[in-house]
């Protein structure tokens, strides 16, 4: 995303999780944050996010800065493929990249929106 170093990850990059784990000497962590305004679904394996009608909805992200140019190349691809768009918001004043899904399907909601307390880091 032009303009734009930091990603705002809420699902499998998170810290501890599958695909942190394959990118992480790529990412550096900032910081995790709550941010209003969406909603977390579950697909099963992967979580994805979508824009509420409900601005107290709230969904839990880290903050990564994508250092490396093929990890952010990689991360992209792999988004893009699974029905992902990037999306810029704001956080604290910064422009940061989301990925979400365009609209909400029938799937189960995930409590809190927090991705690592439904599913579990496996064995963090």
């Amino acid at each position: 995303m032009a303009g734009t170093n930091l990603y705002a990850f809420y699902g499998s990059l998170r810290r501890g999780m599958a695909n942190y784990n394959i990118y992480r000497y790529g990412l550096k962590y900032i910081e995790t944050r709550r941010v209003f305004g969406y909603e977390l679904l579950t697909l099963g394996k992967y979580p994805y996010a979508v824009k509420s009608p409900h601005p107290s909805c709230s969904i839990v992200v880290e903050i990564f800065e994508v250092e490396n140019e093929n990890v952010r190349k990689a991360i992209h691809q792999m988004e893009g493929e699974a029905g992902y768009v990037l999306v810029p918001i704001e956080v604290d004043g910064k422009r940061v990249g989301i990925y979400l899904f365009e609209r909400a399907g029938n799937e189960l909601r995930v409590n809190g929106g927090d991705w690592v307390k439904f599913f579990g880091t496996g064995g963090k």
